[in-house]
């Protein structure tokens, strides 16, 4: 990838996953990236890991694997490329409990290779969308939410158009929990297949580009909870500059919440 390989991310700092259940990011049927933890091998419990919203959890980039070119998170195909994780930079503004500024960027030890078959630079949306945007999301969730949900495998891809800010702001939607800095797509009406349990953190693509971060809103087909993504749009600048850091921030915890 150009200067440096990355990967866009976004962390739900208030659940440490298990077994799998840390989400693909910058993950489509374009882009197949996903970030693996240890825990991935070594826990048996496939239920969530909380850990109390205002202690978050301590990260080391250490602990991260970044495993691209592949669909499948248990059966590894001759494509798979495998990088350790270098660096870990949280948005310094992210904040807890409105999810505003719900991103990461991480840097891995070594480039992807520049031409392979299954692995592609993403390429970051820039313009506006207009409401109704035919859009995709893709990952690995479950379909149900609870402690026994069981994630998918392999990869799965569900349609979400781009829905009006005030739909998705109303009193029995979101709220006004979904800011200038967001865009809500999906469906407001219950359906089946969209985004649930494990998908938190996993990539929109529209019209092929990277879009959106999913943030909140696991519908798991039940109205009225539509996805919420991090506008990624607006991050340009704060992504790319951190591709040309130089520091090696220290293991910490993650920011309190503000």
């Amino acid at each position: 990838l150009p200067s440096q390989a990355r990967c866009v991310i976004s962390f739900d700092w208030r659940y440490r996953n298990c077994a799998g259940q840390f989400p693909a990011a910058s993950v489509s049927i374009l882009v197949h990236c996903t970030v693996v933890e240890h825990s991935h091998v070594t826990c048996t419990d496939c239920g969530w890991c909380v850990m109390h919203p205002t202690s978050a959890s301590l990260i080391n980039p250490f602990w991260l694997r970044v495993i691209a070119g592949d669909v499948n998170l248990v059966s590894a195909s001759i494509r798979r490329e495998v990088r350790n994780v270098t660096h870990l930079f949280v948005h310094p503004n992210y904040n807890v409990q409105t999810s505003n500024n719900d991103l990461a960027v991480i840097r891995v030890n070594t480039m992807f290779p520049e031409f392979h078959n299954t692995i592609e630079p993403a390429v970051i949306n820039t313009k506006i969308l207009v409401e109704n945007t035919q859009c995709q999301y893709a990952g690995w969730g479950a379909d149900t939410m609870g402690v026994n949900a069981v994630l998918n495998p392999a990869q799965q891809m569900v349609v979400a158009p781009i829905l009006p800010m005030g739909q998705c702001n109303a009193a029995n939607v979101h709220a006004n929990r979904v800011l200038t800095t967001m865009l809500c797509a999906g469906s407001i009406t219950a359906v089946a297949n969209t985004v649930c349990q494990g998908n938190i953190g996993g990539a929109l693509y529209c019209n092929g580009q990277l879009t959106g971060v999913l943030t909140f809103g696991l519908t798991c087909g039940t109205a009225n909870n539509p996805g919420v993504y991090i506008d990624v749009r607006q991050y340009r600048a704060w992504i790319d500059s951190q591709f040309t850091r130089t520091d090696n921030p220290a293991p910490g915890w993650v920011p309190n919440p503000l």
